[in-house]
């Protein structure tokens, strides 16, 4: 089933009530490096919660950027929410920068792809996480592996924020989420800005077009006005905090 909307936000102050109306949070108890990946060379955060669970485990993906600070404070947040939550450092691994970042969707696309199902197979041994409970959430780039993750079954739920899903342009017809989204696809949750200058607002109607044509449930949220990296940037605060909210109701719904 999908689902799309435009423009309807919820005010910071609504959000803020609704998140000290909710269940009190667990506290994030621990942040540990581990090593991750088939080769076992890409470093990770894992991040917990104070309590022995079980958890449903996250994968968090981030921009082309690469890992930052607002990746880690994000997972942080989910985690207050009850997830265990584990963000690779999936483009140092392959000494990829912001200027190459084309690499990680053209020849390094399936090794780390194949890197990543790897990163969840830790996480789902993780001690404090709930079996099969996983799912993905990424930003930007990550946003792309997300999608690519959920529709092969590897997690049970998949969020993108303003995915990068033309692959940097090197792909702007989609033809690997054409290749792998079907009815049995996990379902995804698409959230992107409609001014968005980077990856072009377009990209998540085709997105939106494809997962219907191919029956995958899926939610697909627009917002009017925001940009680029709207959740972690000023003047887009009202879709901050409408995307937060829906990013909860997703995971809950799929994997708690």
């Amino acid at each position: 089933m999908a689902i799309q909307r435009r423009a309807g936000l919820l005010p910071i102050a609504t959000a803020l009530i609704v998140l000290r109306l909710s269940t009190p949070a667990p506290a994030v108890a621990g942040e540990t490096t581990l090593t991750v990946g088939v080769k076992q060379n890409m470093s990770a955060t894992l991040l917990t919660p104070d309590g022995k669970g079980p958890y449903p485990g996250i994968l968090l993906l981030h921009t082309s950027s690469g890992l930052k600070p607002a990746d880690i404070e994000y997972g942080q947040h989910l985690v207050q929410q009850g997830y265990v939550v584990l963000v690779p450092a999936f483009m140092d691994a392959y000494g990829i920068t912001l200027a190459s970042r084309q690499a990680t969707f053209t020849t390094d696309a399936e090794p780390i792809y194949a890197d990543l199902v790897a990163a969840l197979d830790t996480l789902q041994h993780q001690p404090q996480v709930a079996g099969s409970k996983l799912g993905a959430i990424g930003f930007s780039n990550g946003g792309y592996f997300a999608m690519w993750l959920a529709g092969t079954n590897k997690v049970q739920a998949g969020v993108s924020y303003y995915g990068a899903l033309t692959g940097a342009a090197t792909d702007k017809d989609l033809s690997r989420f054409r290749a792998v989204f079907n009815k049995n696809s996990a379902p995804v949750l698409v959230m992107h800005g409609s001014s968005d200058s980077t990856v072009p607002v377009a990209a998540a109607n085709r997105m939106s077009a494809i997962l219907a044509a191919a029956g995958s449930p899926h939610e697909v949220q627009i917002y009017d006005g925001a940009g680029h990296s709207f959740e972690r940037l000023p003047g887009a605060e009202s879709a901050a905090a409408d995307a937060w909210q829906h990013t909860l109701a997703f995971f809950a719904k799929y994997l708690k």
